[in-house]
């Protein structure tokens, strides 16, 4: 595990004496994160939260890593931006007891399940002691995952100090003795900013609309009714490239045109008119090209049922 620098401990003592936690007993710090930008080449990301005791006692309590959603439009859920931990240790005194984490089980929006985006990461509680009068660091490491953050992901990471354990512990451990807080405090770090190589993010629209995901049933349209598509691409660059495909459920994609963006990065195609009665998928790629994007596409189509 990497240590948190000199400089950056000062600089996270200089946000302010913090946040007390119940009964000023503790008082937790604004957060950091290391790297501090991340790009198609970032693998993993630290993320620090400075704990202080006071003098009059061990503090035992447990703390909650929340991970943030992966970028959204439209409400559907895509999983989490991070994936993890991959390791969590103190750097200053006291211990770490068990670790346990929640269920996460994210329902692809398609079959395609190597163009999904989002990664399955559950929270994690662990339990923490600290001994009386003591200053230190909990630092977690998350994996980025394999693909290229976009623009709008988000890479905050939620601390929650709960006035609980959540393991199982034997009767001579000093965990056994049970939590001394009180009261919650909750501290979100700002974590890194998106910036250098990222992924090209795609957002369809169509006229009529269309649904997306598995639950929901496919918007019914007739036969050879035109539908009007239209997107944008973030962040927003002309003249480039993006390819429109289509596949009935389950089936070979097929290009069904390929246009280009204006300057703001939008973009319209030809009508669509769907064929023989069936479900129909809608899905966008944008292929590598110049100006430092990397080829990516949408994570879930836009689904239709002919009539």
């Amino acid at each position: 595990m990497r240590r948190i620098g000199h400089a950056a401990l000062l600089a996270l003592l200089a946000l302010g004496m913090g946040t007390p936690g119940a009964g000023a007993s503790m008082v937790f710090n604004g957060t950091l994160s290391t790297p501090t930008s991340v790009d198609a080449s970032t693998r993993t990301v630290v993320y620090y939260l400075q704990m202080h005791s006071t003098a009059e006692r061990e503090e035992r309590f447990s703390v909650r890593l929340a991970p943030p959603p992966f970028a959204m439009i439209g409400g559907l859920d895509e999983g989490q931006s991070l994936t993890g931990p991959r390791s969590i240790a103190l750097q200053g005194p006291g211990t770490l007891g068990q670790t346990v984490a929640d269920g996460r089980f994210v329902v692809s929006c398609s079959e395609r399940t190597s163009a999904y985006h989002g990664y399955t990461t559950g929270a994690s509680t662990v339990d923490v002691l600290l001994p009386a009068g003591s200053a230190t660091t909990l630092a977690v490491r998350y994996a980025t995952g394999r693909r290229a953050p976009w623009v709008d992901s988000d890479f905050r990471l939620t601390f929650s100090a709960r006035p609980k354990l959540v393991g199982t512990y034997e009767a001579d451990s000093p965990f056994a003795l049970g939590p001394t807080l009180t009261q919650t405090t909750t501290l979100i770090t700002a974590g890194p900013v998106v910036r250098g190589r990222t992924g090209a993010h795609l957002i369809l629209n169509t006229n009529p609309s269309a649904t997306r995901g598995p639950t929901q049933t496919p918007r019914s349209v007739r036969r050879g009714e035109p539908i009007t598509i239209r997107g944008r691409m973030l962040p927003a660059r002309g003249r480039r490239r993006v390819v429109l495909q289509w596949a009935r459920h389950g089936g070979a994609l097929r290009t069904l045109a390929t246009v280009r963006t204006d300057a703001r990065g939008r973009f319209t195609a030809p009508a669509w008119r769907l064929g023989a009665a069936d479900t129909y998928e809608l899905w966008a790629r944008y292929p590598q090209q110049s100006g430092g994007l990397v080829a990516d596409g949408t994570s879930c189509p836009l689904r239709f049922r002919a009539r």
